[in-house]
């Protein structure tokens, strides 16, 4: 197994913490039978491992990024940049290296949704009954507390762990961008920028509470101190009501892994 830094091994003995922020194509299935949730996938023709050298980093999300797209990806360092155009693809290997997957509601919502971040020509993704599952940005919020739940996918050898409940804010900061901040545990805080009408990027950073990088920061990209906070980005969107961010950095945890993502579910709209 591949060795993780001090903090993830403190995470695997049961410590909340929060991490910067399977199927491919058509073949993924949700059981929506509630005494036994499960993520199920089918077989494919494509190889998972296809899904990341397909990816085209000179045209962002097949090709659905503007100018505006495009200035929002510069405020990203290169590396960053490259993350969270790969995230899709991401997602996808690391659905495919789990696989089928019994999980909660809460749960197969958010792998479902994070997986249509891949499908440039979704109109909408069949989820839990009665939930609309349209993919779209956000952009405007009215300033309010939530629950917000996050989730990490692929975290050792754990097809999903519901990490914790916390509570979060949305907000509207300096320039007017809407704003996500996480106000237990691990602190986090991100700024949206517009990618496209499905989703939005999200980039800021995350922090202990006495800990004073709060912002993004391209000369400093890792908290003084402690290599396991700092600059964090990823995408952004709304479905069923509800603000997900999907992310793929995961600081703190050495060797790298590419089949790792998380999900942070808001509450309400």
């Amino acid at each position: 197994m591949p060795s993780r830094s001090k903090r993830f091994a403190l995470v695997a003995a049961g410590v909340i913490a929060l991490c910067g922020l399977g199927a491919v194509g058509s073949g993924f299935s949700i059981d929506a039978d509630a005494d036994s949730p499960t993520l199920a996938t089918q077989p494919d023709s494509g190889d998972a491992t296809e899904v990341s050298t397909s990816q085209d980093l000179a045209a962002p999300f097949g090709g659905n990024c503007s100018e505006e797209c495009e200035t929002s990806l510069a405020l990203l360092s290169d590396s960053d940049r490259e993350g969270l155009i790969d995230l899709p693809a991401r997602v996808q290997r690391t659905l495919a290296a789990i696989g089928p997957l019994k999980a909660d509601g809460g749960t197969k919502v958010a792998a479902e949704v994070a997986r249509h971040l891949a499908d440039p020509g979704l109109v909408s993704a069949a989820a839990l009954p009665g939930a609309e599952e349209t993919l779209a940005a956000p952009v405007t919020a009215e300033g309010r507390e939530v629950d917000c739940t996050l989730r990490w996918f692929g975290f050792l050898d754990e097809p999903v762990r519901t990490v914790g409940t916390h509570r979060c804010r949305i907000g509207v900061g300096a320039d007017g961008a809407m704003t996500i901040e996480k106000l237990t545990g691990e602190r986090f805080l991100v700024h949206l920028a517009p990618l496209n009408d499905r989703f939005s990027a999200y980039l800021g950073r995350s922090f202990l509470p006495d800990q004073s990088e709060r912002d993004y920061d391209l000369k400093s990209p890792v908290n003084v101190g402690n290599g396991n906070f700092g600059n964090v980005s990823g995408l952004a969107t709304v479905s069923g009501g509800q603000i997900l961010l999907v992310g793929g950095a995961e600081l703190g945890m050495s060797p790298p892994d590419d089949t790792f993502f998380s999900v942070l579910t808001l509450s309400g709209r």
